[in-house]
């Protein structure tokens, strides 16, 4: 038997739509409902403005009411990630009313829970063509939204599903000479200098320096590089749940939300993330989901499984947030304007950030086709989220016309082909993975 899967970007859904849908929309969900199993990323709470806002946001605090998811899955979806950097914007309450809210619509949810045992657990659905396992993570997170375990005495820390990382650089003698010179000097390093000697932190190596919270290492062979690795402890706890999925059911889908770049370039992902990718292969899952940076990143097909390290977006409306907590206006000097006016100050006029990038406004959809295990099918659907439409259109997905889905093939195409992906577009668009 088949197993057909879809698939689509972040979703960040604030205005709405009309409620007969719109001119377009049906061809999406008609696309989205070829899959038995229909995967989106929620990058939004779901609350009635009746939950606090965090000391700390994703970017923006991100909420909206009910009946703004109730638009979100009328395009068909049955799984949903919900780890990201906008999970917890509104603390643990708003948590709990964006999955209860998700749940209401027989969705199954997974990436961020009461614990980290719940937030980290994979959710299942059954289909003619097998039992689909589900598992979502995050790499962009502030520290204090990183989902607990419980202990036999104190309860477990709300939150989401981390992926946390170590980041530092390599230099040469000359260079590493010098910065330990400017630390003496300056005496920037004075209070971790004091935990340390006191045990309240653990000491350098003696090829190490702490220049400012960023790590130095002494290059062993000349190379001076930034480097990224996955957290031991969350990449092990992923796998371990992916060997334990697989166990349960004939295919495991793995999601995450990475803003981590290489370098500068934001459409190629950090190294850690390539490892993340690799490793959940490795332990057994079938397909692997990435998003968060809004633009399109690499496929790879990797021991004969695919990845995505970002299918752009899906939907993305923005200026119809209504209301923003107090610390908005703090942090922007926006004291006696109203919420909609403060995020105007914010992006300048809306003529800055990622309202204004063209590259924001398109994704794809993948559709893929499995077989005793094995990916037998896979297209993908050029989409345009209406970037030069008016307000009440921008940041719905639309599919892509002719002179737009090539431009996205193009985009695509040079991104992939240097990971060995091939791909080509057929006449009506579609374009297609040439992977054996």
């Amino acid at each position: 038997m088949k197993l057909k899967i879809t698939a689509t970007g972040d979703s960040i859904l604030t205005q709405g739509y009309c409620a007969g849908g719109y001119e377009g929309q049906k061809l999406l969900q008609d696309f989205i409902g070829r899959g038995d199993a229909r995967f989106g990323n929620l990058e939004i709470c779901i609350t009635d403005w009746n939950a606090w806002g965090s000391t700390y946001c994703g970017g923006i605090w991100m909420s909206t009411t009910p009946d703004k998811l109730h638009q979100i899955v009328n395009y068909g979806f049955n799984f949903m990630g919900f780890a990201n950097n906008h999970t917890m914007d509104f603390g643990p309450e708003g948590l709990r009313q964006t999955l209860a809210n998700i749940k209401s619509h027989d969705i199954s949810v997974t990436g961020a829970g009461e614990n980290l045992a719940k937030a980290s657990e994979p959710v299942y659905r059954d289909f003619p063509g097998g039992r689909v396992a589900f598992i979502a993570v995050t790499s962009s997170l502030d520290d204090t939204a990183r989902a607990g375990y419980a202990t036999q005495y104190i309860p477990g820390r709300p939150g989401v599903n981390p992926l946390r990382f170590s980041k530092y650089i390599t230099v040469t003698r000359e260079h590493f000479d010098t910065l330990q010179g400017i630390i003496q000097r300056t005496q920037m390093n004075g209070q971790q200098d004091f935990s340390r000697k006191n045990g309240f932190a653990p000491p350098l190596a003696e090829n190490e320096l702490d220049f400012g919270g960023t790590k130095v290492f002494l290059s062993e062979n000349g190379k001076e590089e930034t480097v990224t690795k996955c957290n031991k402890e969350d990449l092990e706890r992923t796998c371990a749940s992916i060997r334990d999925a697989k166990q349960q059911a004939d295919y495991v889908v793995v999601m995450f939300h990475s803003h981590q770049c290489d370098g500068d370039q934001v459409t190629q992902p950090a190294p850690f993330i390539v490892e993340f990718s690799h490793a959940c292969i490795d332990a057994g899952a079938d397909l692997i989901l990435g998003g968060g940076t809004h633009e399109f990143r690499p496929i790879e097909i990797y021991k004969d499984k695919p990845i995505f390290y970002s299918l752009g977006n899906f939907i993305f409306q923005l200026r119809g947030l209504l209301h923003l907590p107090a610390d908005h206006h703090y942090k922007y000097n926006t004291h006696g304007m109203s919420d909609i006016d403060a995020l105007a100050v914010q992006f300048n006029g809306w003529s800055k950030g990622l309202w204004v990038q063209k590259e924001c406004f398109w994704g794809i959809i993948p559709y893929l086709e499995f077989e005793d295990g094995q990916l037998i099918r896979a297209e993908l659907l050029p989409i345009d989220l209406g970037f030069e439409k008016g307000t009440q259109y921008k940041g719905l997905p639309y599919v892509a016309e002719p002179d737009v889905a090539k431009q996205i093939f193009a985009s695509l195409q040079a991104l992939s082909s240097p990971k060995g992906v091939n791909l080509r577009q057929r006449e009506d668009g579609i374009i297609e993975i040439v992977y054996k």
